[in-house]
């Protein structure tokens, strides 16, 4: 049992969300102006709900984005296996990753959008939903819920862990809220070695952490309109396509100088360019045509024609579309210091990967991948350039692409120990 002192930074944060909770009402008035929030759906974070809780058991999955939402699917598909009695309730934050879920969500699973983490809000979630175990993704650490899911005793579980460097240097600095918040799950998993040395430094009993795991792995790969890929094949029919994919600012003009020598060197060479958040489609389109290139904008139904150097992809859900028609992939967030994507969906379609030296998000990964000669360092355009090369000879992308396949599949047997200690808390 856990004191009732508790330190004092988590006690301001408790008393502003009680006390104050007008002033986080305010700032979701301001989200919703500017477009982070869904006006139709707006009263589900403030607690107010439209939908009857389901009958029977209730597992309840709080996520943040979109690659959170979506790891969680196949989880959710295996222990409806195991239990066909099971159902689920998946909350996060972003408008995108609604849109997205909504296509693909299960019939035994809602989705909602994550409450406030304020007094009454949270009262008021846990009063109509009535979870039967509470499972947090990633480092989504909401204080007021997780006390909340402790006090009503619902075991809370955290999957896919992951402590960014940044992220771990803060909770140092408030060692002992940060003991208090971990110390209040019942299971977790990290994403990696690093990450569980960190749960364990910032207090984490060493019997609830489970080791190891990384939900990202377990992933089906990304759908696709069979039709829509059919149409672009032979629109392509004659190029030699390489994919640019989750690209952030300042990586674009990498790319555009890399693909401005090859397609010099060989006019057949397309580059598909589909950046991480497709509203910048308009200021990347003004940058690649003040360097002379000649584009297709797909938001805008452009047509790619034999002139065409660059494609824009400027629309969201569409990877798995870029993933399937080209085996050579550079990973984006990387040239410039994000920290990476998440390599396991290139690999599931058979891509070489490429990606710059910032890949401490999915470190462990990355260096398994390299050390296992399936993805390629590149550190600028020239070095862009020559393995873009390198990749299109003598089938070198698609040999490097099986090994990605079968390196990803090897990865996905432990998915059955996450089942197991899930099903042994409902």
């Amino acid at each position: 049992m856990h004191s009732d002192r508790k330190p004092f930074l988590l006690f301001i944060y408790l008393f502003v969300t009680r006390y104050f909770e007008f002033l986080i009402s305010g700032v979701l008035k301001y989200r919703l102006l500017i477009g982070k929030e869904d006006k139709d759906r707006v009263l589900e974070r403030k607690g107010i709900y439209k939908v009857k809780r389901p009958e029977g058991q209730l597992i309840w999955f709080n996520a943040a984005s979109v690659g959170e939402v979506l790891s969680i699917l196949q989880l959710i598909r295996l222990l409806s296996e195991k239990n066909k009695n099971l159902n689920f309730l998946i909350t996060s934050t972003t408008v995108t990753s609604a849109r997205i879920i909504e296509k693909v969500l299960p019939k035994n699973c809602l989705h909602q959008f994550s409450p406030l983490d304020t007094f009454r809000v949270t009262r008021s979630f846990f009063t109509h939903w009535k979870p039967d175990l509470a499972i947090f993704v990633e480092s989504e650490f909401w204080p007021r819920l997780m006390l909340e899911t402790k006090a009503l005793r619902i075991p809370l579980g955290l999957i896919n862990a992951r402590i960014e460097d940044r992220s771990f240097k803060k909770w140092k600095k408030f060692s002992q809220t940060a003991k208090r918040i971990v110390r209040l799950f019942d299971f977790a998993f990290a994403q990696d070695k690093k990450t569980c040395g960190r749960l364990l430094s910032l207090g984490m009993n060493q019997d609830v952490l489970m080791g190891t795991f990384s939900l990202k792995s377990q992933a089906k790969p990304l759908s696709f309109d069979e039709t829509e890929l059919q149409r672009l094949k032979n629109i392509f029919l004659d190029r030699t396509i390489w994919v640019a994919a989750s690209t952030h600012l300042g990586e674009e003009e990498v790319l555009a100088k890399a693909q401005k020598k090859l397609y010099s060197d060989d006019k057949k060479n397309l580059l598909i360019l589909a950046p991480r958040h497709p509203e910048r489609g308009n200021l990347i389109a003004k940058e690649l045509v003040s360097m002379g290139l000649q584009i297709a904008i797909r938001s805008q139904n452009q047509e790619v024609h034999s002139g065409t150097e660059i494609y824009l992809a400027d629309t969201m859900g569409e990877l798995g579309l870029w993933y399937n028609l080209s085996n050579i992939v550079f990973l984006g967030g990387s040239i410039v210091d994000i920290g990476g994507h998440n390599p396991y969906e290139p690999c599931r379609f058979g891509t070489a990967i490429m990606h710059g030296p910032f890949v401490y998000n999915f470190q462990e990964i990355y260096d398994l991948l390299l050390s296992s000669g399936v993805a390629i360092m590149v550190e600028n355009s020239e070095s862009l350039v020559d393995q873009v090369k390198f990749l299109k000879q003598a089938k070198k992308a698609s040999k490097l692409g099986r090994k990605g396949i079968k390196l990803v599949n090897s990865l996905t047997d432990k998915s059955k120990l996450i089942v197991n200690v899930i099903n042994s808390f409902v």
